[in-house]
């Protein structure tokens, strides 16, 4: 498994790959605080892309074959590309990532190789239950991310602008209503 990004839904995947019982997780990653939460989050290796090629060292880790299963949680177009070089012969890559604009694959790499392409966006009802589930037996554990609570007043200036800003530093910004 390989895991484009190490943000907020990169997280959450890495998590929920865990409490499914993956074992060997590659996560690629610039930032280097994300970069602690997905070693802490059970990421077997941490993958830094403007250090180092993420298709080679997939392909390194994976005897030469390259990984079943990319989840691109970055949202780039740069790292879709390495999603779909790291792949293996019907590899799947599975895009969680809201893009702000057009992205392109090339289909012929995709047929050659027999490989999917699938987006996940909604849910089904079964799917909360398990999520809340997971996340009552300790399997999941989201508190692990949030990084900075703040007000209500807040959240322009120390919630979306400090999100933008500080990318390296805070990872998910919680909101207390009650405060």
């Amino acid at each position: 498994m390989l895991v484009l990004g190490g943000g907020p839904i990169g997280l959450s995947v890495i998590q929920a790959l865990k409490a499914q019982g993956s074992e060997s997780i590659i996560v690629a990653e610039v930032a280097s605080r994300r970069k602690e939460f997905a070693k802490t989050f059970g990421a077997s290796h941490i993958l830094d892309p403007s250090k180092e090629d993420v298709v080679a060292r997939c392909r390194e880790l994976t005897g030469g074959q390259g990984v079943d299963v990319v989840y691109d949680c970055a949202g780039v177009q740069v790292a879709l590309d390495s999603a779909c070089e790291a792949l293996r012969v019907r590899g799947t890559l599975v895009n969680v990532a809201i893009w702000e604009g057009t992205a392109t694959i090339n289909p012929t790499k995709m047929l050659l190789k027999e490989r999917k392409y699938m987006g996940i966006v909604t849910y089904a009802r079964n799917d909360f239950q398990e999520v809340l589930d997971a996340i009552s037996s300790g399997a999941i554990k989201p508190e692990g991310m949030i990084t900075k609570t703040i007000r209500m007043d807040e959240v322009v200036e120390q919630g979306f602008e400090l999100l933008i800003k500080e990318k390296d530093k805070q990872v998910k910004v919680l909101v207390d209503c009650s405060s």
